[in-house]
């Protein structure tokens, strides 16, 4: 009488596994409807796949790439002439109030993190000073803003004491 159980319950499991797999093989058919529908409906706002095969859509796709949070990345080279433009109209400012002068979509796209990395690229490199984390232009970049001239440096001070005038060791 076992054996008579045990067919009844192999029935049973062949059932269920045929229902599921009718279920599984309906749910994949509306799906690929839905995505054939979603490809040959016009140019109306069609949900993005990502990992997609690489082809023409992919090139279109690459150009206007998202950082996290839903951004569009900066154009390259924007970050430099922003900070510049800042700073030589307002000097001795923070990264946060560069930032925060934006002053076109490009510019209001840039990251913080990026002003701050080309800020400090930039001292390294001599063209930017920062006191108290507030930054300025350095040097001619400086003087060039605010229109006056460039402070003197070692190699512009006379070698020789200007006659009348005492030498640090004229004794």
């Amino acid at each position: 009488m076992p054996k008579k159980n045990s067919g009844d319950f192999a029935k049973r499991l062949e059932g269920l596994v045929a229902e599921i797999q009718a279920a599984a093989y309906e749910r994949g058919r509306a799906d690929a409807r839905k995505e054939l529908r979603d490809a040959l409906a016009p140019d109306r706002a069609r949900p993005s796949r990502t990992g997609g095969a690489p082809g023409k859509g992919a090139r279109k796709t690459a150009s206007a790439k998202r950082s996290s949070g839903g951004r569009k990345r900066a154009p390259r080279g924007t970050v430099p002439p922003f900070v510049e433009r800042v700073l030589r109209a307002h000097p001795g400012s923070t990264a946060r109030e560069i930032l925060a002068r934006a002053a076109n979509d490009a510019e209001r796209s840039v990251l913080l993190t990026s002003i701050q990395t080309h800020l400090h690229v930039g001292r390294t490199g001599g063209k930017y000073v920062a006191i108290d984390g507030r930054w300025s232009l350095a040097g001619a970049d400086a003087a060039e803003a605010t229109g006056k001239e460039a402070p003197a440096t070692d190699e512009s001070l006379p070698s020789e004491p200007v006659e009348g005038e005492r030498g640090p060791h004229s004794d």
